[in-house]
């Protein structure tokens, strides 16, 4: 049965449409972070050239994809908590049944969005211990890569000539 069969707009069906929907996209999800990982920066990691640029580029897709996530549940924790206010400041007059249907339908939808987004980020955190073969750390708690550890003095003066170079300063 399709989804568009089933559909009807009151608030449980419209979830249980939206669950559905989710349900029969987790694999393409799936697949398709796969894949634009399998394109775009795993054919990179092996050319000693390409491999640190292939993992910024990995850094870019996963922070964006991290952040929305962050997003989700900030905002699902917000909502949350707007229930419980409107919960424990009800006097049996003031908060209606209208907005407790609206609340408790919002943290139902924002909790599928938050096991999408969650998804998306689990599926590339799981790609990148695939091809990198090791955790995925945030680029912030990664060394740079001009720190001590990789180049010497010498060498950074001479990234940082050619840097300047290559933006018109130099």
């Amino acid at each position: 049965m399709s989804n568009k069969e089933i559909y009807r707009d009151d608030p449980d069906s419209r979830v249980a449409n939206m669950e559905l929907v989710l349900d029969e996209a987790e694999t393409k999800i799936v697949n398709g972070i796969n894949e634009l990982v399998d394109s775009l920066i795993t054919p990179f990691i092996d050319n000693e050239d390409w491999s640190r640029i292939a993992e910024w580029n990995f850094d870019s897709v996963y922070g964006s994809m991290y952040r929305h996530d962050e997003m989700c549940n900030a905002s699902l924790d917000k909502t949350k908590e707007e229930l419980k206010k409107a919960v424990y400041n009800d006097v049996g007059t003031e908060i209606t049944k209208g907005k407790l249907a609206s609340l408790t339908f919002k943290i139902k939808v924002q909790s599928l969005n938050c096991r999408r987004s969650g998804l998306i980020v689990d599926t590339l955190e799981n790609k990148y211990k695939e091809i990198f073969k090791k955790s995925y750390v945030p680029k912030s708690k990664r060394g740079s890569v001009t720190d001590k550890v990789y180049v010497d003095k010498a060498e950074k003066d001479m990234m940082l000539a050619e840097a300047k170079k290559l933006v018109g300063n130099g």
